[in-house]
């Protein structure tokens, strides 16, 4: 049996008939392995004590000191205890805080635990030991249905539990493990991801110690170390991403943030790609304007950077000029022309029709008050308008052969920029569904997370879909170039 086989046996043995609290019990053991300090918390009857029993389980011989309500003092040389738990930690028991801040300073290679129904940002602020904590563990309160009903099925279980002699690790082994892990590299991937979230700690005024950093890297390397590998990877710091952090609003920071710094990370060599899709819809609208409209010359006025037609309708008594691009002429969708201030005038809708007049729609809101109404300006649409009017295009010639041309010349730019996109978009698509794949052997790791690998498997997929359906309107705009061509 090979050490991870071991192990995962183990973790199956821990957390069999332990429902909904496998995670807590994993990150738990992860500490102990690590000798690392953990606050548990869970309100009464959450499972707390019988976590504890289990873990304490997975080790043979464990020599075990119990701090509770009744003992006071605290005993010397603490190294030659495996675990030290505190039970119904109470931080306004200055008894219980003072052998806290004992046992924090001269253990050295022993485990301690804090259990305790209050609250982590509340008892270790009050016992000013936060920053001493690696992580804190949260108990959940309920159950489902379906656990419950196992749980209950199984209640005898408890009792009888014990973990195979085996499985079981004895002193000598996680001392051994110990010099191993410290061989385990952090690969690139996974110190670039700690170091992002030690700036978004940084930057929501978020305090780590480094001495944590080190710790919570060191889990990092024993999630590692038991699945065989020699050198981390993204999914061995998943656990990053979930509510150990001690107060609730840093929970929430890290929690809301996590995902966003793990895929920036795995997609560094295709950000650029990613973070700006290409808009292929508006390339095909350009595309099949300039195969379907005429060639005629049409009077224009350049304005705001561009050739545009110049309208000017009377709303409430009063005469404003309006600006349309004029690629817009002889195309069938809706759009907002300028206004005189050289913005998007987003109280009158305008559509050609496929023709060479425009139709004006007026926003209701405004109609009775005019455009250039301060207030008319600074409001919301309605998303009601009503039509207004159907105004002519002038065409100073028809057929004209510099239009011809220059369309000549601009169908040749956008077919060159269709096919370089569809190449770009090929080699998106092959990177996006190799990571994908390369990283689905991480899903049945040991200690994987797998809510949070799953939705970031998932939001990688849902990237190759948009990119995908970037890609099939590419295609479908270099259709247009071998299609009939209707009015040329």
């Amino acid at each position: 049996m090979t050490l991870s086989q071991r192990i995962q046996e183990l973790m199956k043995t821990l957390c069999s008939d332990f429902p909904e609290r496998e995670g807590c019990l994993q990150l738990g053991f992860l500490a102990a392995i690590n000798n690392e300090t953990f606050y548990l918390y869970g309100r009464a009857g959450s499972g707390k004590s019988l976590l504890m029993n289990r873990l304490s389980s997975a080790f043979k011989d464990a020599k075990i000191l119990q701090m509770g309500y009744r003992q006071q003092g605290i005993p010397e040389k603490l190294d030659s205890y495996d675990l030290i738990v505190f039970s119904n930690f109470n931080p306004a028991d200055e008894a219980a805080k003072e052998n806290v801040r004992s046992a924090l300073q001269d253990r050295k290679n022993t485990t301690l635990v804090l259990s305790s129904d209050v609250r982590p940002e509340n008892a270790m602020g009050r016992a000013e030991i936060a920053d001493e904590i690696t992580l804190t563990i949260y108990m959940p309160d309920n159950l489902s249905s379906s656990a419950l009903c196992s749980l209950l099925q199984n209640q005898g279980v408890q009792d009888r539990y014990q973990v195979p002699a085996e499985l079981a690790i004895s002193s000598e082994e996680k001392a051994a493990w110990q010099e191993d892990i410290k061989k385990v590299e952090l690969s690139s991937d996974t110190l670039t991801i700690i170091g992002k979230l030690a700036d978004l700690c940084v930057q929501n005024s978020i305090y780590v110690p480094i001495s944590k950093w080190l710790s919570l890297a060191n889990l990092a390397k024993t999630i590692a170390f038991f699945n065989g590998r020699n050198q981390t990877t993204f999914a061995d710091v998943l656990f990053l991403g979930t509510p150990i952090w001690g107060r609730s609003t840093s929970n929430n920071v890290v929690i809301e943030n996590f995902n966003g710094i793990v895929k920036t990370v795995m997609l560094k060599d295709l950000a650029a790609a990613v973070e700006n899709i290409y808009d292929a819809n508006a390339l095909y609208s350009r595309v099949k304007t300039l195969l379907n409209s005429t060639n005629n010359l049409y009077e224009t006025k350049e304005f705001n950077g561009e050739p545009c037609i110049c309208y000017r309708i009377t709303v409430a008594g009063e005469s404003t000029p309006l600006y349309v691009p004029l690629y817009y002429v002889e195309t069938n969708e809706d759009f907002f022309p300028y206004n005189e201030l050289r913005r998007i005038e987003k109280h009158v809708r305008c559509n050609f029709h496929g023709t060479s007049s425009c139709t004006i729609s007026i926003d209701s809101a405004v109609k009775g008050v005019g455009l250039r109404n301060n207030s008319s300006r600074n409001a919301g649409t309605s998303e009601k308008f009503e039509d207004f009017a159907t105004l002519p295009t002038y065409i100073l010639r028809e057929n004209d052969p510099e239009v011809a041309r220059q369309k000549k010349v601009k169908l040749e730019e956008c077919l060159k920029e269709a096919q370089q996109q569809m190449e770009q978009q090929a080699k998106v698509l092959r990177a996006l569904r190799d990571l994908y794949q390369s990283n689905k052997v991480y899903r049945t790791d040991l200690f994987c997370d797998t809510t949070l690998f799953d939705k970031i498997q998932g939001e990688l997929r849902d990237m190759f879909d948009t990119v995908n359906g970037v890609a099939t309107k590419l295609k479908e705009t270099l259709e247009l170039f071998s299609a009939p061509k209707s009015n040329n």
